[in-house]
């Protein structure tokens, strides 16, 4: 029964676990995913005890356990092969000889790789502990143990503690690192940690348990990286640092480390645009998957009479972020950035001076007492970050209700803003079509009015240059959109389309000839494209303007630049040439 469950366990793990690492890692709803990893956890431990309930794919499991002894029945020939090789009753007395069998050598190698796991876990967790229990400490406001320790190569944080050497980093990097560490100790992180190494001793033998542990670690590291950034720290100055640590190791389990080794995917993650609303269709696939799946785990029963309650789910919010949060200047070669930081640093070098926060940004303009703002078609998350930022410091608090990109995500092309303060709200949508550029989104907060627009001259100069940048883009990408428009009204026909490119240099190289005789398409030899009459009945276009096969094949080949042929499941052509 033992390793019958710990194989449905097994089963189920690495089912959530690869869904997750195929649909969810990098999406940015990480406070989400941070959720989602506890109820995989939660699910591949419970549902192979709870009978599926009559909402469940009862049929699906029906059949599943039906045909299981109808394959066993239909190979009568490896059954009697199988007991012939018993051998005949031994005159040998048995009777104080110990009774082994194959479940038992089983259950004795699985005990052995739980005790070793675990003895190693108990041991460094030891050492851990007696390093906390001798290191001499420092407690701040928000309850973050500091302890320095000469012998420290990475800093890291367990539970409420975080153990650094600050002899090894410059006071940026130290600031940065323990800024990171205590996002660690605030969102309680050691917990999932903790939870992910027990799972991994007791299922040892399952290659997915380590590889859930890494995911587990990843998405915490996303989680603090994330934590760090919306306090205020400077984004490239903090990858740097981050560059300047990933080097060091750490040996410790249950602690969260700045020097983690995926540097690279955590770098995406901070670079990455917030994921789009449709990439919550693929938290309802993982959750059709896991749906599914329990239909080959559950225990079997033709009726269930009653079940457990559903299970309450978990909402992991960040810490707020209180108005004391302080700033720390940071020293750089050129000058002092002053970066915000959680209010706990402060607690290790009362010395430095407090300053009120001031974010300088073009998009921020500050004028006898009225806030004037303004989010441009190029705008970066960063620069509407910083935007509301100063528009919390005004007391008013901003949201982004909707935010729309081209195809190319290069600009903007709608946003909706809603302002809310204390005596009222403004909200305001700009935009005009999915592959044209908003022309910018403005307001202003004051004393005793606020509004949308407003015509402060620098906010109204920056918009108009970035709006006049978003357009040049997008006229030199219009056949980039045309392609786009034409592959989105054939899948609203319901029809499928595959599409394949070629550039001119592979119309020039040695396989140039079997291209096409293959493809069709080719260099003539007086120096034009040619299109065979494979495409007679294509549909063509030069960049977004229809045209005809024979009008393309007068095409001067050195204005080609690329060519791509779309076909629908009818069969039919569709052929678009890029020129220069």
């Amino acid at each position: 029964m033992l390793f019958l469950y710990l194989m449905k366990v097994s089963m189920l793990l690495a089912i959530l676990t690869l869904g997750y690492r195929w649909l969810i890692q990098f999406e940015t709803f990480s406070k989400l995913n941070r959720a989602l990893l506890w109820l995989n956890v939660a699910a591949a431990w419970s549902l192979p005890l709870i009978p599926l309930a009559d909402w469940g794919p009862v049929e699906v499991q029906a059949e599943f356990h039906q045909t299981i002894p109808k394959i066993a029945e239909a190979i009568p020939v490896v059954r009697q092969e199988i007991s012939s090789f018993n051998p005949a009753p031994s005159i040998i007395n048995r009777q104080h000889l110990p009774q082994w069998n194959f479940m038992d050598v089983l259950t004795l190698i699985y005990l052995a790789g739980v005790a070793f796991t675990a003895a190693i876990f108990l041991f460094q967790v030891g050492r851990l502990i007696r390093l906390l229990w001798k290191s001499p400490s420092q407690k701040s406001t928000d309850g973050v143990i500091f302890i320095c320790d000469e012998h420290n190569t990475s800093p890291y944080s367990f539970f409420r503690w975080v153990i650094y050497n600050p002899q090894n980093h410059s006071k940026s990097t130290l600031q940065h690192i323990l800024a990171h560490e205590t996002e660690h100790v605030l969102q309680c992180h050691s917990l999932d940690l903790l939870l992910a190494e027990l799972q991994r001793i007791v299922l040892w033998f399952n290659p997915f348990a380590w590889f859930h542990q890494r995911l587990v670690q990843a998405n915490l590291e996303y989680l603090a990286d994330r934590g760090v950034l919306d306090r205020g720290c400077e984004k490239k100055e903090y990858q740097f640092d981050l560059l300047r640590t990933v080097l060091q190791n750490r040996e410790l389990p249950l602690t969260n480390s700045f020097a983690q080794s995926l540097l690279k995917k955590r770098i995406r993650m901070m670079n990455k645009k917030p994921s789009h609303y449709l990439a919550w269709g693929k938290y309802g696939l993982l959750i059709g998957i896991l749906y599914l799946s329990s239909a080959f785990v559950a225990p079997y029963t033709a009726k269930v009479t009653e079940f457990l309650p559903p299970l309450v789910g978990v909402v992991f919010e960040a810490p707020s972020q209180t108005d004391a949060q302080v700033e720390r200047p940071i020293e750089t070669k050129q000058n002092l950035i002053p970066v915000a930081a959680p209010k706990a640093i402060t607690t290790i070098d009362s010395s430095q001076t407090v300053k009120p926060e001031k974010v300088k940004s073009k998009w921020i303009v500050e004028q006898n007492g009225t806030l004037y703002y303004a989010i441009s078609p190029l705008a970066t998350w960063d620069d509407i970050n910083e935007i509301k930022k100063e528009v919390k410091r005004f007391g008013a608090e901003m949201n982004i209700n909707s935010i729309e990109y081209d195809p190319l995500q290069k600009f903007i092309t709608h946003l909706t803003v809603h302002i809310e303060t204390k005596g009222g709200s403004s909200k305001a949508t700009e935009g005009e079509g999915k592959f044209v550029p908003m022309k910018g989104e403005s307001g202003y907060i004051g004393k005793s009015q606020m509004g949308t627009g407003g015509d402060q001259p620098q906010l109204v100069k920056a918009l108009q240059d970035d709006y006049d940048k978003a357009l040049e883009f997008a006229k030199a990408h219009e056949t980039e959109y045309f392609e786009y428009r034409l592959v989105q009204k054939i899948n609203d026909e319901k029809l499928g389309s595959s599409s394949r490119g070629l550039e001119k240099g592979a119309l020039e190289g040695e396989h140039a000839a079997e291209i096409l005789s293959s493809q069709g398409v080719g260099k003539s030899k007086d120096n034009l494209l040619k299109l065979t009459s494979m495409h007679r009945d294509a549909e063509c276009y030069l960049d977004s303007q229809p045209t005809t096969l024979s009008e393309l094949n007068e095409l001067p080949f050195s204005k080609f630049k690329a060519i791509k042929i779309i076909r629908d499941s009818r069969g039919k052509e569709y052929i678009i040439v890029y020129s220069k």
